[in-house]
């Protein structure tokens, strides 16, 4: 639940071929892989918010490095010497009361905020903070004071605090599990880690980066980068490290081709929220090799209804989540043929029992989709 780490600045990195991110790496100890617009922008938000003293919001979606860029403000911080530590702090695994201990110590016990050495505090998934602490939060952010559990006296912090989460934080706030002037405390200064789709250009060189660092000498066939800057990476650049990791350690050849890439994406699974299956799903349609993909969906989409529906357009109707009439359009629109089956014919009747598509049932009914009532 808590890591501490010695704020380090490393030497100058060893040598080696076609290394793009090594320059880079040598000369402002970010440890950011890439020349991406996406990553040369977050280089130069990190050197700008590392200037302050002022608490830091990193968001980013899942597996995007938000560690990372905590680790490297930390390092940049005009305060975060040789000797000064960075201390994380999971905030979603322990209760309130222990977490309270954690942080602000006892009047017998020095917590982690007023911990000698001690340079950088990172909040890890600040938004499952819990609620008394939040407000506990907004009063040190504010006075830069705070007082040990059992305690009269007041103490001054020096730590700084880097608040971390993948979720959106004004979600939260709207949610009623997130003080909005706990918000305001800490979005003074946003640093927006960008996910991987945004910067898919950097994947050559980050495979190469995970290479060294499983310390073999493999690289990947043109053919085999292709298959990773076509697939969608809900996973980060943390799936992607660990897809080459996997890579390494079963391929026997010096080059990991196209096929043995392909054997490793597996498939992410649809399931957990609506929202992020939707997203998932979307990432791979928008990764097949056709025209027009919207068109190409609603058409595949339309015949799977009609094909589960055995060929009656008004159970169609209902699984899709849409009027009957909706469904004859769509059907004379593409051109889509499914023999009705002997089992059920399509009664004008039934379609009176679709004036409200959600209370009819369908699979679709609970997504958080408009229903086409044209």
């Amino acid at each position: 639940m808590i890591q501490r780490r010695q704020a380090l600045v490393p030497g100058a990195a060893g040598g080696g071929e076609g290394d793009d991110y090594l320059e880079e790496l040598q000369n402002d100890h970010l440890g950011l892989v890439g020349a991406s617009p996406a990553i040369v922008a977050l280089r130069d938000i990190i050197r700008r918010v590392a200037q302050s003293a002022r608490p830091v919001l990193v968001t980013g979606p899942t597996g995007s490095g938000k560690s990372l860029v905590a680790d490297a403000i930390h390092r940049l911080h005009d305060g975060g010497g040789p000797q000064s530590s960075l201390v994380r702090v999971d905030c979603g695994e322990s209760d309130e009361r222990a977490l309270e201990r954690i942080l602000f110590g006892t009047d017998r016990q020095t917590g982690v905020l007023g911990a000698p050495g001690v340079g950088t505090l990172v909040l890890d998934d600040v938004n499952a903070l819990p609620e008394g602490l939040q407000a506990r939060m907004v009063r040190l952010l504010q006075t830069g004071m705070f007082r040990p559990v059992g305690s009269m006296v007041d103490r001054r912090v020096t730590t700084r605090v880097l608040a971390v989460t993948s979720r959106s934080l004004a979600r939260s706030v709207r949610e009623n599990t997130f003080r909005a002037d706990l918000l305001y405390e800490l979005g003074v200064l946003t640093v927006q880690v960008p996910a991987l789709e945004q910067h898919k250009d950097d994947i050559p060189a980050l495979v190469n980066h995970f290479l060294r660092l499983a310390g073999v000498r493999l690289r990947l066939s043109p053919e085999a980068l292709d298959v990773l800057g076509n697939r969608s990476w809900s996973g980060g650049v943390r799936e992607l490290r660990n897809l080459i990791e996997r890579a390494a350690m079963d391929t026997h050849d010096r080059v990991i081709g196209a096929d043995a890439v392909r054997a490793l994406c597996v498939p992410e699974p649809l399931d957990g929220t609506t929202e992020h299956s939707l997203a998932a799903l979307a990432g791979r349609l928008l990764d097949l090799p056709i025209g027009n993909k919207l068109a190409a969906v609603e058409a595949a989409l339309l015949e799977s209804a009609m094909r589960a529906a055995k060929g009656n357009k008004s159970a169609a109707a209902r699984l899709l989540g849409l009027h009957r009439k909706a469904v004859e359009r769509r059907l004379e629109k593409y051109d889509v043929r499914v023999a009705e089956s002997d089992a059920g014919a399509d009664s004008v009747a039934e379609d009176d029992q679709l004036q409200d598509p959600n209370a009819a049932g369908g699979r679709l009914a609970a997504l958080p989709l408009s229903v086409d009532r044209g």
